[in-house]
């Protein structure tokens, strides 16, 4: 949501707009709330529309249009409002906001196989989890859409690419689960490059990684023998 000083300037049928789509979003009626969010600017008679209506707020609404259509399947309307956002709005929204920005334009363009352009954007998106937000999930989020779209298109050589870079970075940050993810990838985009012993490899190693942690955790309780009381 807008920040508390743009909230309280907003004209109140606006907020009354935007809490009625996101109400309308937040229960699966997203077709409803996609004519919700496009109608939250138009003109009512009886209704003020003074006050001030910042940026940021505009931004968010787009940003809201851009993800109903992308649950409904309408890639190409979603890919229109994002570009219109990273040319004029986007630069509105907080960190936390603009994270996920560049998170759904990138997957979006990785479904409509701009592989290129959703490798730039969802290299935004990675700078911002890990330099603004500290956030170690979401940054392994984004390494996971850009390995599975280049899989999806069978772009085995840059996920073959792509896949050693995460396992490095989760090496370099001892993140287990990222360095599993990426071996896995690994291993598909170099069996289907024909590279039989590497994906061998990959899968041993994988499998090393999954005993490592299963080492790691502690012992479950065991079960009272049947019989036994307490």
């Amino acid at each position: 949501m807008p920040d508390a000083l743009g909230h309280m300037l907003l004209p109140p049928i606006l907020q009354q707009r935007y809490t009625a789509a996101t109400q309308l979003a937040e229960t699966g009626e997203i077709a409803a709330a996609l004519i919700a969010y496009q109608e939250i600017l138009q003109a009512d008679s009886g209704q003020s529309l003074q006050g001030v209506v910042t940026g940021e707020f505009l931004a968010l609404v787009e940003l809201h249009k851009a993800h109903c259509h992308q649950i409904l399947g309408n890639d190409q309307a979603a890919h229109a409002i994002f570009e219109e956002m990273d040319r004029y709005w986007a630069g509105q929204l907080s960190m936390a906001d603009l994270y996920i920005f560049y998170f759904s334009y990138g997957n979006t363009l990785g479904r409509l196989g701009l592989l290129k352009d959703m490798e730039d954007r969802l290299a935004h998106a990675m700078n911002i989890a890990l330099e603004e937000l500290a956030d170690r999930d979401k940054f392994r989020e984004v390494w996971d859409s850009v390995l599975y779209w280049e899989k999806h298109h069978e772009e085995w050589s840059l996920l073959a690419e792509h896949s050693q870079s995460a396992y490095e970075f989760g090496v370099q940050d001892q993140d287990i689960a990222m360095q599993r993810q990426a071996i896995a990838y690994r291993c598909i985009a170099e069996h289907s490059l024909g590279q039989y012993e590497p994906a061998r490899r990959s899968a041993e190693e994988m499998l090393r990684l999954v005993r490592d942690v299963d080492r790691a955790m502690p012992p479950r309780p065991g079960l009272p023998m049947r019989g036994s009381s307490g």
